[in-house]
Formats: C-alpha cells, structure tokens, sequence
C-alpha cells in the first residue's frame, strides 16, 4: 500500500514539473548499434530533449522504473540478462547488485505496482520470468521461469498428423501422398516469442507472445507464474505491447498485421477479444511493422509507431473505453520509430534506425501535429520518464 500510494504522489509531481529527466536505452556496439548505454535527458520547457550523460550499459534496450525508488531496470538484450540500477545526483546511475540471467534476447521488463517482482519476457527463446526484489529494488534471487506453452496452431496439426497416421488408403496411393504433403506444408515450426507484459488490475498479469499469437493471462504464487488462460489472436498478427486503459479493457498492437487489438472480461470474467481495427489511419504498405503503444493522459487516445513508412498514429477512444478509431497519422520525424513516451503536452519519439529522438507538440485532439526538433542519439530503443 505504501509503494502504490508513494507511486501516485510521484505521477502527480510529474505532471506538474515542466523539465522532467528521462532515461534512453540504445543498442551499443555489442548488439551492432552505435548507442552509448543508458542516457539522461532533460525535457526543456520549449519541450525538446537536452542530452545531460551516459551511463556505460551493453544494449540496455528496454527500461522500466520501480514505482517507488529511483531505482531502474535495464533489459540487456545481447547478453541476455537483467540489470538494476540506481540513480545517483541529478543524472547518473550505478549497478545495484550484478546482473542476473534472464533468456535469449530479453526485450521487455514490468515492476509489478508494490515493487516486489521484476517480469521479464525473452523474444529470443520465449521465456517469461519473474524476479524477486528486495526492499532496496535490488535483485533478491534468481528468476522464476513460467511454464511453457505450446503453440494453440499446433492442435489442428497434431490432429492432421493422427488422422494421417489411422487413415487406411487401401489400394490409392495417390490419396496418402495428397494428405501427407497437406500436414507437411501446415507443419510450420513457430517458435515462442515472448514480448511484453502487463499487470492487469486484479494483480493477474498478461503476456504477449508473437509467435504463438496469443495473449497469455497468468496469476502469481509469490515469484511463482501459474497459466489462468489463452486468448488466441488470428494466425500470423503478431502481438507485441499492451496497454491498459482506466475502462478496464486492455489494447493489444500487433507488429505484422499493424492492428489493435482490444480484449476484455465477460461476466464469467474470462478475457476475450472484443474488436480489432487497422491502427493507421491511412492505408498500409508492404514492410510496415508496428512497435509501441501507449494511452494518452487523457486517457481519450491511443498512439501508436508504425515502422516502414515511419507513422506515429493516433487513435480515438469512446464509449466504455473498448470503441477505438484512427484518426491520424503524422511522420515520426526519423526512421525507424521504435518507441515513444508522452511527456505532459508533448510527445518524444525514439527513432531507432536515424538514431535521433524527435519531440511533437500535442494538439487538442491528442495528435502529434507539430515537430519542434530532434536530438542526435545512437540506435535509441525505449524512453522512460525518471522518478
């Protein structure tokens, strides 16, 4: 109760500072990027980002606050393990305590709201884990991997398999050769990969899994992950973030069909997907790969960072806060748009792959509609608001 009622007064002296301090994680050199680790930045009240210093992190590519101290979680992608680091003076940061292994490309991190348990979701091997935290935010143990999950696609091919194998063709080979080659060309190995996660208000957390594409309900035993339930999404979306809207409904982006997805609890309380629309405005074209999405303060609009053709789409929420329409689509100011934050009146975008971080003016209807300037940074990933 205490970390949660320290975390709101937090949130509120946010809103109301005009320069805040962010971290920006960045791919280095390790992982074929030209970032420099962890940077501070400093939003200037004309709402464009000042590089203060670096903190020397290998690919820290993913970044979470505890919600409590000024402590920071870094996913070390290259190397597959977790970091905590602590906040020093106005912008530094030190190692709380050795990095711990977490899986094969780790690519996101979750604080659970009482600051008790690190979740880390692993793209590489599709691993799910969850670490204890000590009263400090330091690492108080190894990590707790979830139970694997098979592929929901695999059944239908499975029962293609036995049907193949108690068939009796008699004297028509030709027909066994048909049903063979079907299960061999429905047979696609799809491996998990897992890549994000959210903790849902009953303290039940989700998980994505884009190769599987699934979204994964789980509830805790401790450090402990138990399966409550699937929601399995069409073959072949892609989920990858989510966010929860103060409704109750949580919308899920998907980074190769580039839609949202918005999911829901029936009476039964069970999760099931509720609608799902393009998450651009205007058409889609070949290559383009959705990466973050975020609610806005107002809680009346998502955003959403298209690769490819390089977007930053807004989209409108109504209703009970499950109807969502787009309604915009701006340029992200770079290439590559991997991330973004909203930062009071202003919204920063992390262009990877121009390895800048461009900053927008928010209209009265939520959209980016104004560029105000960009700031050199090398292969930016995630941005982070400092507490």
């Amino acid at each position: 109760m205490l970390a949660r009622t320290a975390a709101r007064l937090k949130d509120m002296a946010q809103l109301d500072d005009p320069t805040p301090l962010f971290w920006l994680g960045s791919y280095t050199a390790d992982a074929g990027g030209s970032g420099d680790g962890i940077s501070a930045l400093r939003q200037e009240e004309t709402g464009t980002l000042k590089p203060l210093s670096h903190s020397q992190v290998e690919s820290p590519s993913f970044l979470a606050n505890h919600p409590a101290l000024p402590v920071i979680y870094a996913a070390l992608e290259a190397s597959g393990q977790v970091e905590a680091l602590a906040r020093r003076g106005e912008a530094g940061l030190v190692p709380l305590g050795r990095p711990l292994e977490a899986g094969d490309s780790v690519c996101h991190l979750t604080v659970t709201p009482d600051g008790s348990t690190l979740i880390a979701s692993c793209y590489g091997d599709g691993r799910v884990l969850l670490f204890p935290l000590a009263a400090n935010g330091a690492f108080a143990g190894e990590g707790v991997v979830a139970p694997t999950s098979n592929d929901p696609y695999g059944d239908p091919l499975a029962a293609r398999a036995a049907e193949l194998e108690n068939t009796d063709f008699g004297d028509d080979p030709f027909a066994e050769l048909a049903l063979r080659k079907a299960v061999d060309d429905a047979a696609v190995d799809r491996p998990s990969r897992a890549h994000a996660s959210l903790v849902l208000p009953d303290g039940r957390f989700a998980t994505t899994d884009l190769g599987h594409d699934t979204v994964r309900i789980w509830r805790r035993s401790g450090t402990r992950p138990i399966l409550s339930q699937e929601v399995v999404l069409p073959f072949g979306v892609g989920p990858r973030h989510l966010v929860s809207h103060p409704s109750g409904h949580v919308h899920v982006v998907t980074e190769y069909s580039n839609e949202v997805f918005t999911l829901g609890r029936g009476d039964d309380g069970a999760w099931r997907v509720l609608s799902s629309l393009r998450a651009t405005a205007d058409s889609l074209e070949d290559g383009d790969s959705a990466s973050e999405i975020s609610v806005a303060a107002s809680r009346e609009q998502l955003h959403v960072s298209i690769r490819g053709t390089n977007r930053v789409s807004t989209l409108s929420i109504g209703g009970d806060g499950s109807a969502v329409r787009a309604i915009s689509d701006v340029e992200s100011g770079g290439v590559g748009p991997r991330h973004h934050v909203e930062s009071g009146r202003f919204l920063h975008v992390a262009n990877q792959l121009s390895n800048e971080v461009s900053s927008f003016v928010l209209d009265s209807r939520g959209i980016p509609s104004k560029l105000l300037g960009s700031v050199e940074a090398g292969s930016p990933t995630c941005l982070v608001r400092a507490l």
